[in-house]
């Protein structure tokens, strides 16, 4: 009885393992829709806050072409490339989260799917 119960317990953290890896990676754009398109627009044009990516000119230095690491410095220490601070509305994500995160922090993926939103963006 030991073994069969030992087998199962087995079968299910297989099962389970399996169903976290195969877990879908984060919408970037639903992300980017429910925390920043109020702010920055639909189509991150601007609005309350600035123009995060300016369609059909991607050689411009906007938020949607920093490196991977200053754009998570962005999101989760409210600075800019320069390592300023933004200003009020800007929230720090990394003190309360993306909308529906319930307060915990943004993940590498999250941040980074949203940047990957960002570019494609026209």
């Amino acid at each position: 009885m030991f073994a069969s119960r030992s087998r199962s317990l087995l079968t299910l953290a297989v099962l389970l393992s399996g169903s976290v890896l195969a877990a879908a990676p984060p919408n970037g754009a639903a992300i980017y829709n429910a925390s920043c398109a109020s702010c920055h627009g639909k189509k991150a044009q601007g609005g309350i806050g600035p123009a995060l990516q300016k369609p059909g000119n991607l050689t411009l230095h906007y938020s949607a072409n920093w490196t991977a690491a200053t754009f998570r410095q962005a999101i989760l220490l409210g600075k800019d490339d320069h390592g300023t601070a933004f200003k009020a509305p800007m929230p720090t994500f990394g003190k309360v989260g993306f909308v529906g995160d319930k307060g915990r922090a943004p993940t590498t993926a999250e941040i980074m799917a949203v940047q990957a939103y960002l570019k494609t963006i026209k």
